[in-house]
């Protein structure tokens, strides 16, 4: 009887991801952007301390909610305070950018916030979402807090990065245990998508990623500062494309 509810969920999970597929991106509803920028194959959330209510939470980088993906960071309350508690809640969303899907959710959250829709800006969105990234991985992270003290000293740490201090600290490493290191760090800006990381994609003649890998995003932002996420990349598949 186990094995058969068991089997029954995993087909109910198959088919709400069909259906979600059959949609294009400009269907998406506001549930589907959130969940593709925060909890999806291709983004994943690193979430700590205290969890308030979602009206609560001030968005610096990013907007959206949370799941925790092998989390190995210490409370951004701490990072310059030396407090042993964090106080409040901070969340990272740590997205592949350079991933169809991702800049779709972004793109659809645009249009979503339009009152009517804009010819010309939805040609300038849709631009975004198709162009290729043949040479380069993006991955962008994105900070939502629930204290104004805490984006202050968090924005800090994010715009007074620069390549030069974190392309040691932070890099992209497969399963077999290969790491590919940081080639240019770009501060947040007022697009909303949060602070971007560029790496190669192409390394000795071939792509650094493939469908059969793993990949952890590790990275040292400061001391007792630290992201790791995890993704596979045999479910970054979108129609019927790998995207990361």
């Amino acid at each position: 009887m186990k094995k058969l509810v068991c089997v029954c969920f995993v087909l109910v999970i198959f088919s709400a991801a069909a259906v979600a597929q059959k949609k294009t991106w400009t269907e998406w509803s506001k549930k589907d952007v959130d969940k593709t920028l925060s909890d999806s194959a291709w983004a994943q959330t690193q979430s700590e301390g205290r969890q308030d209510s979602p009206q609560q939470a001030q968005a610096i980088t990013g907007t959206t909610t949370s799941r925790r993906e092998d989390s190995n960071i210490s409370a951004a309350a701490r990072v310059e305070s030396g407090e042993n508690k964090p106080a409040n809640s901070v969340k990272y969303h740590v997205r592949f950018l350079s991933a169809k899907p991702v800049r779709a959710a972004f793109a659809r959250q645009v249009m979503l916030s339009q009152t009517t829709s804009n010819e010309e800006l939805n040609s300038q969105l849709a631009g975004f979402v198709n162009r290729e990234f043949d040479e380069y991985i993006v991955v962008s992270v994105g900070v939502e807090v629930s204290d104004e003290k805490m984006a202050t000293r968090l924005t800090r740490v994010f715009t007074a990065a620069t390549t030069e201090a974190l392309k040691q600290n932070v890099y992209l490493e497969r399963k077999d245990g290969k790491k590919l290191f940081l080639m240019e760090y770009r501060a947040p800006t007022p697009d909303g998508m949060g602070a971007k990381f560029v790496f190669q994609r192409i390394v000795d003649g071939q792509p650094f990623l493939s469908q059969n890998d793993s990949v952890h995003f590790v990275a040292q932002l400061s001391e007792g500062m630290k992201l790791n996420t995890k993704y596979n990349l045999s479910e970054m598949l979108y129609e019927g494309k790998l995207e990361y």
